[in-house]
């Protein structure tokens, strides 16, 4: 049934940053040139998901309209395109079902699901995919983050026991793998070809992964322009490891290892944004955007990366 939207979602998939005004309104007009600049570079499979998109930080009929709006956008881009949206971080069973009825009705291909209540069993968390895919009837991606332990309070990554039920759930057709950790991921990867398993992280960290099936990741320096991503992919599955080692080295390695070693992802995923002319670094609170003086660094890491592109893009 889904099978269309699983081979599609191979290689680079491209997460939807959610921009803010001076008045911390979403950006709508920084945020549909974005996702136009994607998709004039090559880019076709657009993610809104939890953390990436800001959901932490936006009221839940606040990410119903973000939700809409990403459908329209990339399905006016192509109607090929391939379009996925999350449900809130913290929300019922229910709530996360009238959010992938929304997405349904609106044209979405699948519903990222995250599930950050207290996990006591995997029959507690298969219920809840079974529910939202039957009310639906919309594709699922199920987003694995580590659990909190329900008995003792601590973080935990999936079982086994849970990995190996997904496919019991026909609407399950995917799955972003966010433990982090290579042996969890492993493990992930043998529900491929039946699930397909989209791996997030640096490129570097994708890469030992190959010998395992790994066949789609997110964007990492890619949300820059998927004329890198494209690029990484063509030279991942042809081979080509002078291509490869010029994106990790030249690319992604100064990004990563200044700025995020630094400061963290998240806050510097926008804060690269602004330095391209995208959209601009503020979030709202409690997620501080980086002061001036850090944003420095990752400006001037910029221009090194953004030099370098242009290699890759002749």
């Amino acid at each position: 049934m889904f099978d269309d939207i699983k081979q599609r979602l191979t290689g680079c998939v491209y997460t939807v940053f959610t921009p803010f005004d001076a008045e911390e309104k979403v950006d709508y007009e920084a945020l549909d040139r974005y996702l136009t600049h994607i998709y004039a570079t090559g880019g076709r499979k657009f993610y809104a998901m939890a953390y990436n998109s800001r959901y932490s930080q936006l009221k839940h009929d606040e990410i119903l309209e973000l939700n809409a709006f990403c459908i329209r956008k990339v399905k006016a881009l192509d109607p090929q395109n391939v379009v996925i949206v999350g449900d809130p971080i913290h929300c019922s069973t229910k709530e996360s079902t009238e959010f992938a009825r929304h997405a349904k009705d609106h044209g979405c291909d699948l519903i990222s699901l995250i599930v950050r209540e207290k996990y006591f069993s995997d029959d507690q968390i298969m219920d809840h995919f079974a529910e939202v895919g039957r009310d639906a009837k919309l594709g699922i991606l199920v987003h694995e983050m580590p659990f909190l332990s329900g008995m003792n309070g601590l973080q935990m990554h999936w079982p086994k026991s849970l990995f190996t039920k997904l496919p019991q759930v026909p609407e399950i057709v995917a799955l972003k793998e966010d433990a982090k950790d290579y042996d969890t991921t492993v493990f992930a990867l043998g529900l491929e070809p039946r699930i397909r398993v989209v791996i997030a992280g640096r490129k570097s960290a994708f890469m030992p992964f190959k010998p395992h099936g790994a066949r789609a990741y997110l964007n990492g320096i890619s949300m820059l322009d998927a004329r890198i991503g494209e690029a990484f992919w063509r030279a991942y599955e042809a081979g080509d490891q002078k291509a490869i080692d010029f994106i990790l080295q030249k690319l992604e390695a100064p990004f990563f290892d200044k700025c995020c070693g630094k400061y963290g992802w998240h806050r510097t995923n926008k804060a690269l944004l602004q330095a391209a002319g995208f959209m601009h670094r503020r979030d709202r609170m409690p997620l501080k955007h980086l002061s001036d003086s850090e944003y420095a660094l990752v400006e001037e890491t910029y221009q090194q990366v953004n030099a370098a592109a242009q290699e890759l893009y002749k």
